[in-house]
């Protein structure tokens, strides 16, 4: 995830979560948190706590995040944003709790809300993992994958598509919903199956330089405790204690976990997009 689209995604968070934007320049932003906002991302159980208790006015923090580190506001204080940071993961960890899982329907557009004829919705399920790629080094990334209920179908970079619709968390007026032919657990299955076909064709130049970093650092170990008779009980265990921290931190593995899912009813299905 560049810049641009970590700046949407906190856009989105911040908009959803009933976040004031106070201040918007290309470099940063200068938002008054909400009250949940505030509970998600500023470490203040007690002070909460006492507010709650007392029953007194609730006073949220201001927060100024930067996506641009070479141009940060001057006259106030900043944190920088990136994919990776502390903050970002707290912005991702209370997306998964406020909006773990949304049903939303697609809103008519221009002559066709008016129109006297029903039509149907085609449902599709919306799925965000947060993708790990762990050894000693760690990448992150966030897949965005859609299926459709009724035909199968999967879409990559499911969440710019939804992002060209306005949505309604009713079913708007001479509207219905298709009958999906397969079930959630299904098409579930189907994306991980996906999401697996493509992780194993990527390149995996960065797993192997980890082998080779997690053999040379066994190695070193080997040399620091050489096997024989007069090795301790306390060396041989101090032995086995540094080779599982280096195979711990050193071994390459690719980590997938959810960061939501969603229902969304759509008026054409997106077969013709």
């Amino acid at each position: 995830m560049d810049q641009i689209a970590l700046r949407n995604f906190t856009e989105r968070y911040l908009e959803a979560n009933g976040c004031r934007i106070m201040e918007s320049t290309p470099s940063y932003l200068h938002t008054q948190l909400s009250i949940e906002a505030d509970k998600d991302l500023v470490n203040r159980p007690y002070y909460w706590m006492y507010v709650e208790k007392m029953n007194l006015p609730a006073n949220p923090l201001q927060l100024c995040f930067v996506f641009d580190p070479e141009n940060p506001p001057e006259d106030r204080r900043a944190e920088y944003l990136f994919y990776g940071s502390p903050r970002f993961r707290q912005l991702l960890r209370s997306a998964q709790k406020q909006g773990k899982f949304v049903r939303l329907y697609q809103e008519p557009s221009g002559w066709s809300q008016f129109s006297s004829q029903s039509k149907g919705y085609t449902p599709w399920l919306s799925v965000h993992y947060l993708v790990s790629y762990v050894c000693d080094q760690k990448k992150d990334r966030v897949s965005s994958y859609g299926i459709n209920l009724q035909t199968g179908q999967i879409k990559t970079d499911f969440a710019d598509e939804l992002h060209c619709f306005k949505w309604t968390l009713k079913l708007p007026e001479k509207r219905y919903t298709l009958s999906p032919r397969m079930t959630i657990q299904e098409a579930v299955g189907e994306i991980e199956y996906f999401l697996t076909e493509e992780l194993t064709e990527e390149d995996h130049e960065w797993a192997e330089d980890a082998h080779k970093r997690l053999n040379e650092e066994l190695e070193q170990v080997n040399a620091y405790f050489p096997d024989g008779a007069k090795q301790t009980d306390e060396q041989k265990s101090a032995k086995t204690a540094r080779q599982r921290e280096c195979i711990w931190q050193y071994h390459p593995r690719i980590e997938v976990d959810l960061v939501s899912a969603g229902l969304f009813y759509l008026e054409n299905g997106l077969q013709n997009q």
